[in-house]
C-alpha cells in the first residue's frame, strides 16, 4: 500500500465489510485458528469466511489450507497477516487514515445530496 489515495480506498473497502477490523486487529498478534477468529467476532463460520473472503482478496492474509476461499474454513485452519496485511493493520492504527476515511465519505455524501 503505497500510493495514499489508492491505500484509502482499499482501506474503506475493507472497513465497511462486517467483521474485516476484528479480524485483521486478531490477527495483527499473531496466527490464529478459526475457532479463535469466532470467538473475537462472536459470529457463525459464514460470517468468518466472508470477512477472510474480503481480506484475501486484497492480498492481507494467509492460510495454511489449499483451495478455494469460498468454503466455510474448518476450526482448525490457521491464518496470518502477509506483509501487505501488517501494513492495512498498521494504518488502521493511525488516527489520521480514519479522519481522513471518514472525511473523504463526508465529501462524497455532501456531493451526492446536492
Amino acid at each position: 500500500m503505497t500510493d495514499r489515495s489508492d491505500e484509502l480506498e482499499t482501506l474503506r473497502v475493507l472497513v465497511n465489510h462486517r467483521h474485516v477490523v476484528e479480524i485483521l486487529d486478531a490477527l495483527s498478534h499473531g496466527p490464529r485458528r478459526t475457532a479463535e477468529l469466532m470467538s473475537t467476532i462472536a459470529g457463525r463460520r459464514r460470517a468468518l469466511a466472508r470477512a477472510l473472503r474480503v481480506i484475501a482478496a486484497h492480498g492481507l492474509v494467509a492460510a495454511d489450507r489449499r483451495g478455494s476461499w469460498d468454503q466455510p474454513p474448518s476450526p482448525t485452519v490457521r491464518f496470518w497477516l502477509t506483509e501487505r496485511g501488517l501494513r492495512a493493520v498498521e494504518s488502521l492504527s493511525n488516527l489520521t487514515i480514519w479522519t481522513a476515511l471518514y472525511e473523504q465519505n463526508d465529501h462524497v455524501t455532501d456531493r451526492r445530496h446536492r
